[in-house]
């Protein structure tokens, strides 16, 4: 093997051997917008994902909410109120005493929240006491559903913070039916 006398080591190749520091810098630059278009796909898939994961918590929050809601009105013995941002109706559980139950809207706080008797000493008191039935409502309303035969059944709307909205009709089973 040649020795290769300019630079004092041993050359299998004819001529020079390795990369030019064109080639290094040119490598360089592809693998760095490579590695741009990585990210961006990347980040954006996450963003995606974490979105859905929203979605999918504020769906579930609302599918909860308006079934605790249909349940305890199925239950009811008198609709005392419906509007927007309130429910008020009367109900016997297992007691003999009849219960007030108040789902109401907290605007300043974007709570829907539910308040009976046993939960506040008077009803039409504060509106942040009561347990938290959902989060991120940006409206509620009841109201009354008349159909052919001219039974009575329950409209709820939720609105969501997202702009999301979900809808349920209950039929009181005490209630007029």
């Amino acid at each position: 093997m040649p020795i290769n006398r300019k630079n004092g080591f041993l050359s299998t190749q004819k001529g020079e051997a390795g990369f030019t520091m064109m080639e290094l810098v040119i490598v360089l630059i592809l693998a760095s917008i490579l590695g741009i278009f990585v990210l961006q796909i990347a980040t954006s898939s996450l963003n995606t994902f974490i979105t859905m994961r929203k979605r999918k918590e504020r769906a579930d929050d609302a599918v909860l909410a308006l079934e605790r809601m249909s349940r305890e009105i199925r239950a009811a013995n008198t609709i005392d109120s419906t509007g927007s941002g309130e429910l008020v109706f009367k109900k016997a559980d297992t007691d003999p005493t009849v219960q007030t139950v108040r789902f109401i809207l907290n605007t300043s706080t974007n709570r829907l929240r539910r308040q009976s008797a046993a939960d506040v000493a008077s009803l039409p008191g504060d509106s942040s006491s009561g347990d938290i039935v959902a989060e991120n409502v940006s409206a509620f309303w009841s109201y009354w559903i008349y159909n052919t035969s001219n039974k009575k059944r329950i409209g709820i709307s939720l609105e969501f913070s997202d702009g999301s909205d979900w809808d349920t009709k209950i039929a009181p089973r005490n209630y007029d039916l």
